[in-house]
C-alpha cells in the first residue's frame, strides 16, 4: 500500500498508568489462546522502533504490512484507514470484522481494529522505507493482543514468541514470592500488573524498591526525572538499577525523562528497546512470572551518558564538545536539533545559528538530507525564522541530486524562493522559484510566488497566467483567486482599456488542466420523450467531498455538467446547494441548508429531480457519465408528467440590484409555496475536490424566507415581486458562516462570496412546503446584464424572461 508523505514532526505519548491491580483476563474478555498455540514474530529494530512484519486479512484481502510492537500501547490492533480500507474492515453498516495476523507459523486474531496515529505511521513509512522494504508502516500492536500470551522478548536475536499460557494448580502453580537467581543465571521475580502494565521489581543502589515498567515504544530505556534529580543525577547517571543480581545500568544509559505512571514502590522508570537488545525477558501474566537473562556481555554506551549530561546543563557548548567528540554517535542527530533550539532561544549571532545548521545537515542520513532540510525549513517559517530557512535552504540544495525522494529538491527550492521574496530579494527568488517550477510546474504555491513576482515587477500578465495555475490548488487556491481579482483590471488590450474579472476568462484558461464532461447531445423533444413542464434539478455538494484521484464531489460535479450540457433552461433548471459536510466551504448557505432539510437530505452527495426523485451525486470522475445518465433518465421521466402549474419570470440588473417579479400560475393547494432564488452560473470556489468551477450555484431566497412564501393565487395567478441587492446577498452569506462558527461546524475561507453581476441568474419555483416536490420551474438571465460569459456557461437561456 502506497502512503502519502506528509512533513509532521511524530511524537510519543506516555501513557497514565492507574495504580490499581487487575486480574490477568476478566470475565468478559477474550479467551485464552489454546494449549500449545503460538509462535514467532520475527521483528527488528527501524530508527529505534520495534517493527514486525506480517499479513493482515478479512475475507475480503489480504494485505502484508509492517507493524509497530508497543507492549504498553493501550490498544489492540491499531490501523491506517487506508489500510482498513483496503482490508474492508467495517462493513458497509459500519459493523467491525475481525482481522487475522499472519506470522511465520501461527496466526493470531483480533475482533476489531482501532484508528492509531496515522501521521505517525506516515511519517515513519517515508523516513523508513528503505530499511523496511516495500511494505508500509500501517499499524501497532499493543497491550489488548498481546496480554493473552505469555510473551518472550528476544529483541537482541530478532524474536518475539507468544505462547500460549499454561494455568498449573497447586504449589507449583502459586507466582513467585521474591527474587531468584537460576543457575543458568536466570532472574525469576514476581511481577506487578497495574491497569494491564507490567512492572518490574527493581532496587536502587541503597537497596530501596522500585518499580520499572515494561516498554517498547521507544528506544531508550527511560529513568524518571524526578527520581533522577532526587539523587542529585539529574543527567540519569544514578548508578547501579538491579533486578536480582543483573544491573541493568551497565547495559544501557537511563534517559531522564517525565514519566507520568505511578507504582506502589515509586517509579524508576520505563524500559526502552536498547535494554531489550541486551537481554531475554520472559513475561507469564497467568502465572505473576517474569524470567530476565542477559544476552550479551554490557557494553555501557558512554557517548548516550555524555549527551544526557550535556542536556541535563542546558549547555549549548557541551552540546557542541559532544557532537565534536563523537561523530557518527546515535543521538548526534538529536544533539544537533536541541543546539539549534538553544542558539534561537539565546537569541545567538546567526554564524552560531548557521553552525547549528550544518550540524544538523551533518548528522542526517544522506540520502534523506534534502528532505529532512524541507521539513527544518517549513518548520521555521511557521515560527518566523527565515535566515535558518535560507540557511537550511542553500543545504539541502547541496544534497538535492542524491536524495531519496527527487522532487524533495525542487519544493526546497520553492520554499527559499518564497520567503527570499518575502525578504525582498526578487532576482534570487526569482530563480529559485523557476528552478522549482521546472520540476514542479503544477504546484499551486510556487506558481502564487511566481505571480507574486510578477505582479511586483508590474508584468501583469505573466502574473495572471501563474494566478490561475495557481487558482486550481487547494493549498493555492484561496490566495490565487484573490491575487485573480487584484490583477485582472490592470490587464489592458490593444485599445488600452481594461479587462473585467471573469470567470469564464479564467475557465478558459484552466481548461484541459481540471475535468470536465459533456453531454454528446442536445435534448430535443419528442414523441418518445415529449417536454411538457420545465423541471428543476438540485445538486447538493460540497468544495471538500473527496479529492480528484479518489473521487467525492468530483464526479456529481461532472455529471451536473452532463446534465447542463444536454437540456436547455426552457426544459431543465439548475440549482446546486453547499452543505456543511464534511467541513464548510465558502458556498454554504442557509438557502441550501433549509432545503436539504425540507427533503431529508443529510449528505452532500444527491442530485433531486423535482424534489421527489433521488439520483447520485458524489463519485469518481471515470463514474460521471454513469451519474449523468441516471439523472438524465429520471429527468426525462419527469418531463413527461402534467402539471397544472407553470412559472414566468421577468427580472433587470441595475447599480447593483436586481429586481422584477415571478408570476405562478395554477390552482391553490395546501401547503404550495413559491421561491425565487438568486443563483450565479459559475463560481470559482477552489477545494479539495477537484472542482474548481461550480456551477448555477444558489446564493440566497430573493422573498425574504429560505422557506418561500405561500401560493395564494387569485383567479388562479399569483405575482411575487422581488428585490434584492447583491452586496446583502454577500453580506447573508458572511452572517450564515457566523452562524456555522457558533455551531461548531467550522470556519470557510472568506472568498467567493461576492455575486458576480455577469453571472447572476433567478430561479423561481413552486413547490408542496410538506415534501418538497416541485410542481414547475422556470430561470432567466436579469435584463441589464452583459450575456457574452452568461451565454457560454448557460446555452439557450435568453435575456430579461419569457
Amino acid at each position: 500500500m502506497h502512503m502519502q508523505p506528509r512533513h509532521l514532526l511524530a511524537s510519543l505519548t506516555l501513557l497514565v498508568g492507574v495504580a490499581v491491580s487487575a486480574p490477568a483476563l476478566a470475565q468478559d474478555e477474550e479467551p485464552l489462546p489454546a494449549p500449545g498455540s503460538g509462535g514467532t514474530l520475527p521483528v527488528r529494530v527501524v530508527d529505534g522502533r520495534l517493527i514486525v512484519t506480517c499479513d493482515l486479512s478479512t475475507p475480503a484481502n489480504r494485505i502484508p504490512a509492517n507493524l509497530f510492537v508497543e507492549i504498553e500501547g493501550r490498544h489492540g490492533l491499531q490501523l491506517h484507514n487506508r489500510a482498513a480500507a483496503s482490508l474492508r474492515a467495517e462493513s458497509a453498516d459500519g459493523t467491525p470484522r475481525a482481522i487475522t495476523l499472519h506470522f511465520p507459523d501461527f496466526t493470531v486474531q483480533v475482533p476489531r481494529r482501532e484508528l492509531g496515529d496515522e501521521e505517525l505511521f506516515e511519517e515513519f513509512t517515508k523516513y523508513h522505507s528503505a530499511e523496511m522494504g516495500e511494505n508500509a508502516l500501517v499499524g501497532s500492536i499493543g497491550v489488548e493482543v498481546l496480554r493473552r500470551w505469555k510473551v518472550t522478548l528476544d529483541v537482541g536475536n530478532g524474536a518475539v514468541r507468544l505462547d500460549a499460557p499454561i494455568e498449573v494448580s497447586g504449589p507449583e502453580g502459586a507466582p513467585p514470592t521474591s527474587v531468584f537467581v537460576e543457575p543458568d543465571g536466570t532472574v525469576v521475580a514476581p511481577l506487578t500488573l497495574i491497569d494491564d502494565m507490567v512492572w518490574l521489581p527493581v532496587r536502587w543502589a541503597n537497596g530501596d524498591p522500585g518499580g520499572l515498567m515494561l516498554g517498547t515504544s521507544v528506544y531508550d530505556t527511560r529513568i524518571d526525572a524526578r527520581a533522577a534529580s532526587g539523587r542529585g543525577r539529574p543527567a540519569g547517571d544514578v548508578g547501579p538499577i538491579r533486578i536480582g543480581g543483573v544491573d541493568l545500568h551497565r547495559f544501557v544509559a537511563f534517559r531522564p525523562e517525565p514519566v507520568v505512571q505511578v507504582h506502589p514502590d515509586g517509579v524508576v522508570g520505563i524500559t526502552g528497546v536498547n535494554l531489550l537488545e541486551d537481554v531475554e525477558l520472559s513475561v507469564d501474566r497467568t502465572r505473576r512470572e517474569l524470567r530476565l537473562r542477559p544476552t550479551r556481555e554490557p557494553d555501557f554506551p558512554e557517548d548516550d551518558l555524555v549527551f544526557f549530561r550535556a542536556r541535563a546543563d542546558e549547555d549549548p557548548e557541551a552540546i557542541v564538545a559532544f557532537l565534536e567528540a563523537y561523530e557518527g554517535a546515535r543521538l548526534a542527530r538529536e544533539g544537533a536539533r536541541l543546539l539549534l533550539d538553544y542558539r534561537l532561544s539565546d537569541a545567538a549571532p546567526m554564524d552560531e545559528v548557521q553552525a547549528a545548521v550544518q550540524w544538523m545537515y551533518d548528522t542526517m542520513v544522506g540520502d534523506l538530507r534534502t528532505t529532512r532540510m524541507l521539513d527544518l525549513m517549513n518548520e521555521m517559517a511557521d515560527a518566523g525564522e527565515d535566515d535558518v530557512v535560507i540557511a537550511a535552504g542553500k543545504l539541502g540544495i547541496e544534497a538535492g541530486r542524491d536524495d531519496r525522494y527527487p522532487n524533495a529538491v525542487h519544493s526546497v527550492h520553492g520554499r527559499l524562493g518564497r520567503t527570499l521574496l518575502d525578504q525582498g530579494s526578487g532576482d534570487d527568488a526569482w530563480r529559485h522559484l523557476l528552478s522549482a517550477a521546472f520540476g514542479l510546474p503544477e504546484d499551486g504555491r510556487i506558481n502564487l510566488d511566481l505571480g507574486r513576482f510578477y505582479e511586483q515587477q508590474g508584468r501583469h500578465r505573466r502574473a495572471f497566467s501563474r494566478y490561475v495555475q495557481a487558482v486550481i490548488r487547494e493549498d493555492s487556491g484561496a490566495e490565487a483567486l484573490e491575487a485573480l481579482q487584484r490583477v485582472q483590471p490592470l490587464l489592458v488590450d490593444d485599445a488600452g482599456n481594461a479587462e473585467p474579472f471573469s470567470v469564464s476568462t479564467i475557465e478558459r484558461m484552466i481548461e484541459g488542466k481540471v475535468r470536465n464532461f459533456g453531454a454528446a447531445s442536445r435534448f430535443v423533444p419528442d414523441d418518445d420523450n415529449p417536454a411538457i413542464r420545465t423541471v428543476l434539478c438540485e445538486f447538493f455538494t460540497n468544495g471538500h467531498l473527496g479529492n480528484e484521484t479518489r473521487g467525492g464531489a468530483i464526479g456529481g460535479a461532472l455529471g451536473f455538467e452532463g446534465m447542463i450540457s444536454h437540456f436547455e433552461p426552457e426544459h431543465v433548471v439548475f440549482l446546486e446547494y453547499h452543505l456543511p459536510t464534511p467541513k464548510p466551504d465558502a458556498l454554504c448557505n442557509e438557502l441550501g441548508r433549509a432545503r436539504a432539510a425540507l427533503l431529508g437530505i443529510e449528505n452532500p452527495t444527491v442530485m433531486m429531480i423535482d424534489g421527489q426523485t433521488p439520483s447520485p451525486g458524489a463519485g469518481k470522475w471515470r463514474q460521471a457519465e454513469a451519474i449523468y445518465m441516471r439523472a438524465r433518465s429520471a429527468t426525462l421521466g419527469r418531463l413527461a408528467e402534467n402539471t397544472d402549474h407553470d412559472v414566468d419570470l421577468v427580472a433587470w440588473y441595475e447599480d447593483g440590484r436586481i429586481t422584477g417579479s415571478a408570476t405562478v400560475f395554477g390552482p391553490e393547494e395546501d401547503g404550495l409555496r413559491v421561491q425565487v432564488v438568486l443563483a450565479e452560473a459559475g463560481v470559482l470556489y477552489p477545494g479539495s475536490s477537484g472542482v474548481v468551477v461550480h456551477r448555477h450555484v444558489a446564493r440566497a431566497s430573493m422573498v425574504g424566507s429560505v422557506d418561500g412564501i405561500p401560493y395564494e393565487p387569485a383567479d388562479l395567478e399569483m405575482e411575487v415581486p422581488f428585490e434584492i441587492s447583491l452586496e446583502g446577498a454577500e453580506e447573508r452569506q458572511l452572517a450564515f458562516f457566523d452562524v456555522m462558527e457558533d455551531e461548531d461546524l467550522g470556519s470557510p475561507p472568506r472568498i467567493s462570496t461576492r455575486v458576480d453581476p455577469n453571472q447572476a441568474r433567478v430561479v423561481a419555483f413552486v413547490f408542496d412546503g410538506n415534501s418538497g416536490a416541485v410542481l414547475s420551474a422556470y430561470s432567466t438571465i436579469p435584463e441589464g446584464i452583459e450575456s457574452e460569459d452568461a451565454e457560454q456557461s448557460v446555452p439557450g437561456e435568453k435575456d430579461g424572461g419569457r
